[in-house]
């Protein structure tokens, strides 16, 4: 489902929480700071500079995840995947590798991008581990590259699956989502 702003507060209940690592490194701890730190990320949709996807376990109805296209606004052979934001008790669960299964399956296979970028806070140890698991590569660190908020660094984890990868990372990421 599109994000949109009258789920916003449903989707804080799910999302916001004292452990993780947005609430925890970013200050979005309340329902206000969630909404209003969402606001930008609608205001990018509505230009379509992004995509914002909410992800909704069927058997509870319950949305446990949002994750976002961001488009370059002059390049279009590329899209980053990334603000993805998992509820605490769906982390380690099939919730990630299913949602990066099907918006790289988007990415590669309908927008027919070569890149698909995903960019890590080198300090947020959940996501830097996630990107090794579904077969993204390390590019590098770009230091001072990205700011979030006053107090973020900048400092960004740079991984990549190009066009040539995606089938075996697909392969891949298949038979993880068979052990769940």
């Amino acid at each position: 489902m599109k994000l949109d702003r009258e789920i916003l507060p449903q989707l804080a209940k799910e999302l916001v929480s004292p452990t993780t690592w947005f609430s925890v490194k970013r200050d979005v701890d309340t329902t206000l700071k969630f909404e209003e730190n969402l606001g930008d990320k609608l205001e990018k949709q509505n230009r379509l500079e992004c995509l914002t996807l909410v992800a909704i376990d069927k058997a509870s109805n319950q949305k446990v995840a949002m994750s976002s296209f961001q488009y370059p606004t002059s390049n279009f052979n590329r899209v980053e995947i990334g603000y993805t934001w998992i509820a605490d008790q769906w982390m380690r669960s099939y919730v990630n590798t299913e949602m990066k299964l099907l918006m790289l399956s988007y990415a590669f296979e309908i927008m027919k991008v070569q890149r698909v970028e995903f960019m890590v806070h080198p300090t947020n140890d959940i996501s830097n581990r996630s990107m090794r698991r579904i077969g993204a590569t390390l590019e590098g660190t770009l230091r001072k590259y990205r700011f979030f908020w006053g107090f973020d660094d900048g400092d960004r984890n740079i991984y990549a699956i190009i066009n040539d990868d995606w089938p075996k990372v697909k392969l891949h990421i298949e038979n993880l989502m068979r052990n769940y």
